[in-house]
C-alpha cells in the first residue's frame, strides 16, 4: 500500500482510482490468462502472466507474483500441464489481496 499511496500523493480519491484501475486490469488479464490456459496457448499464457506480473509489481501487489512467474516460465517452455493449478493459486492470491486492500482503504479513509 505504501507504493500506491506514494503514487497517489496520499490523496484517498486518487488511491481509490489506482486500486480500481489495478483490479480492473488484473481481472481482464486473468480472464485472458484463463482463456489461454483453456486453449493450450503457451505463448498467450506467457504473455498474460508477464503483463500481470509487471502490473502487480508496479502496484506493490506481490502476493500473486510467484504463481504468475511460474505460469510465465511454463508458457515459455510450452509446458502447461498444471497451469490450471497455478492459475487457481494466483486467483486466490488476487482475491485475498483485493480483500486486504479494501479493508485497508476503509480503515484509512478520512472521516
Amino acid at each position: 500500500m505504501e507504493r500506491l499511496e506514494a503514487a497517489a500523493n496520499e490523496d484517498p480519491k486518487i488511491l481509490q482510482e489506482l486500486v480500481d484501475l489495478y483490479f480492473a486490469q488484473a481481472k481482464d488479464l486473468m480472464n485472458g490468462l484463463h482463456a489461454a490456459i483453456n486453449s493450450g496457448s503457451a505463448k498467450d499464457v506467457d504473455h498474460f502472466a508477464h503483463k500481470l506480473v509487471g502490473a502487480s509489481l508496479a502496484c506493490g501487489m506481490s502476493a500473486m507474483v510467484p504463481p504468475l512467474r511460474e505460469l510465465e516460465k511454463r508458457g515459455k517452455q510450452g509446458q502447461l500441464g498444471d497451469a490450471d493449478v497455478l492459475f487457481e493459486r494466483a486467483s486466490r492470491h488476487l482475491e485475498l489481496t483485493r480483500d486486504k486492500v479494501g479493508t485497508y482503504i476503509r480503515q484509512h479513509q478520512s472521516p
